[in-house]
Parts: structure tokens; sequence; C-alpha cells
């Protein structure tokens, strides 16, 4: 079975989860955005922030090119809306990564060194999983700060992706 399927729909279930996220957090206070909650990166600014800081470090890993960031609590962008359009054009990198994907790289390996300088292989299918799972854990997190500020929260599950894609 080809895996690029599979992971084509997983990026752009990515991009529709991102985006309903992001319609969500629009609804903040510029104070409400930065306000640590206790969240493993503090505050919704954080957490998204995170978020793109380690989708950057994977696709450099992936790509031997683009940005790198320098730590994994890294603030690429403390504006709302910046973060949104940086957010935005690294869901378009990560489905066009995705689609140029060759299919026989899914049964590689890839061989990449940790933030520390530590070397490690994996497979390459396996690391895009990861980059899928880690986008969903913090989304996760950060749908909770969201209700936490009493706004509605969208709902993000795979499944209503498949079902409003038919």
């Amino acid at each position: 079975m080809d895996p690029k399927p599979h992971f084509e729909t997983l990026a752009r279930y990515n991009r529709w989860a991102n985006r309903r996220l992001y319609d969500a957090a629009a609804q903040l206070s510029d104070a409400q955005f930065r306000e640590d909650r206790g969240a493993f990166f503090g505050s919704i600014c954080g957490t998204l922030n995170h978020i793109l800081v380690a989708d950057r470090v994977w696709l450099e890993r992936i790509e031997c090119s683009g940005p790198k960031p320098s730590s994994l609590d890294e603030i690429l962008h403390d504006d709302f809306a910046a973060l949104r359009a940086a957010r935005e054009a690294e869901d378009e990198r990560i489905l066009r990564v995705v689609t140029a994907t060759p299919a026989e790289r899914f049964e590689s390996v890839l061989s990449y060194r940790s933030m520390a300088g530590a070397p490690y292989e994996l497979p390459f299918a396996q690391i895009l999983t990861h980059v899928f799972n880690h986008q969903t854990h913090h989304r996760g997190q950060a749908h909770t700060l969201l209700g936490q500020f009493g706004l509605a929260t969208p709902v993000l599950d795979f499944v209503y992706f498949l079902l409003e894609s038919k």
C-alpha cells in the first residue's frame, strides 16, 4: 500500500484543524492571547508558537533547508496576525513537501541531529506521523486554553474533516 495518499490527507486535515483553531483564537484579546495559563508552553501564544517551531525544525531536517529555530520555546511571532499568517504558510509548505515527496522516500530512513546535536535515524513515514501527531497533541492543549476563556471551541476531530471533505 502506498502511504503517500494517507499523509497527503493528514496534511490537508492539519491545515483544516489549524484554520479552525486560529479562527477561534482570533476572538481572544491580546492580553488573553499572551496570558500564562500554566500550560506546558504557558500561553496560547507560547503553545501556538511551539507548534510552528517544531514544524520548522522537522521540515528543515526533511528538506535540509528553511528556517531553523534555536529552541522549542522560541517565540517566532509575538503578534497573533503574524503568527496566523506564518501558520498558514507553514501548513501550505507541509502540504507541498508531502505532495512532492517521491513514494519511495516514505520507505526510507531519515538521518538527523537533535537540537542538542545528537545523531538519530528513524523511518521517514514515522517522522511524518510524529509531525502530525505532535500538532494534534498541542492543538488539544490550545483548545483547552480557549475553553478556559469561555470561547466556543471548534470540533477538530479527524472524522469531521473527512465528513466535510466528501
